[in-house]
C-alpha cells in the first residue's frame, strides 16, 4: 500500500509533508478514502472565512449542504468552480461550501503554503479569479480538516440536516451531487464513494494545461514527470471500484 504523506516522516515537519513543494503520487493513497463514510455523522471543525471570520460547521446544522474541496492548482476544480456554483443557484436552500487545501500542483507563482497567512491569501486570490460565488472556507496550514475528510484534492459530501453524509465522492461527480439534491430524502444513504477523476468539459474553465502553466514550470514539469504512475493509479482505483460494485 502507498503511504499517505499527509503525515510526517522522518525529520519532515508535520506542515511540510502535507505541503509538499513537488507533486508527486506517494502524497496520494488512492486505495483507501478515509474521513466519514455515507451513513456517517460529519466531524465539528472550525475554518475561516475568506474575510477572517472563524466559523464552526455546526452552524451549518439543520440544512443540506454540499461540502466540496479544491485549490487554485488542481485541474480538477478548475473545471467544477462555475458548474458547481450554477448548483447552488438551482438549489438555494442548500448550503455550498468550498474548503481551500493544500496546493494539488504547486509552483513557483502558486507554492505550497508556508503559514496561514499565506493560504487564506491564496484562498482570496482563487475565489477572486474565478468569481466564486459560493462560501470558501480555509482550513489550517496543516490541512486538519482536510485530512479528517479523506485529504483528496477535489471530494465532496453532501450531509443532511442532522449532519450525517448521504453521499461522498472521493471525486467531485457533479451528476450525482445534482442527483441527490433533486431526490432529497434525510434516511437514503448512497453508498457509492468511488467516483472518477475527470473534468467537466462544457463549461468556463482555464484547462489544465492553463493552470499548470499559471502555477508555475515546477508545477508542469512535476505533472509530466509523475504523469504515467498517476494514469496507472486512477486506471487501479477504477478496476478496484467496478470490482466492488460500486
Amino acid at each position: 500500500m502507498t503511504v499517505s504523506r499527509t503525515e510526517p516522516m522522518g525529520d519532515e515537519t508535520r506542515n511540510e509533508a502535507y505541503n509538499y513543494r513537488h507533486f508527486g503520487p506517494e502524497y496520494y493513497d488512492f486505495t483507501t478514502f478515509d474521513g466519514p463514510k455515507p451513513g456517517d455523522r460529519t466531524p465539528d471543525f472550525e475554518a475561516v472565512t475568506l474575510d477572517g471570520q472563524t466559523i464552526e460547521w455546526s452552524e451549518f446544522r439543520g440544512k443540506w449542504v454540499v461540502l466540496e474541496t479544491g485549490s487554485i492548482t488542481c485541474p480538477i476544480t478548475d473545471s467544477k468552480v462555475h458548474v458547481m456554483d450554477e448548483l447552488q443557484k438551482q438549489f438555494e436552500d442548500v448550503v455550498f461550501v468550498l474548503l481551500y487545501t493544500r496546493e494539488a500542483h504547486p509552483g513557483e507563482r502558486y507554492d505550497a503554503h508556508d503559514s496561514f497567512e499565506d493560504k487564506l491569501e491564496r484562498a482570496r486570490t482563487f475565489a477572486t479569479e474565478y468569481d466564486v460565488e459560493r462560501t470558501v472556507l480555509v482550513d489550517d496550514e496543516e490541512g486538519t480538516v482536510h485530512r479528517k475528510y479523506g485529504g483528496m484534492p477535489n471530494s465532496v459530501h453532501v450531509v443532511n440536516p442532522d449532519g450525517v453524509v448521504v453521499m461522498r465522492g472521493d471525486w467531485n461527480d457533479v451528476r450525482t451531487v445534482k442527483k441527490v439534491l433533486e431526490n432529497r430524502e434525510e434516511n437514503r444513504i448512497y453508498g457509492r464513494d468511488i467516483y472518477r477523476g475527470r473534468p467537466v468539459f462544457l463549461t468556463e474553465k482555464k484547462g489544465a494545461t492553463r493552470v499548470l502553466i499559471d502555477a508555475g514550470p515546477r508545477a508542469v514539469w512535476d505533472f509530466v514527470t509523475n504523469a504515467p504512475a498517476l494514469a496507472l493509479m486512477h486506471l487501479k482505483k477504477e478496476f478496484r471500484g467496478k470490482q466492488s460494485g460500486r
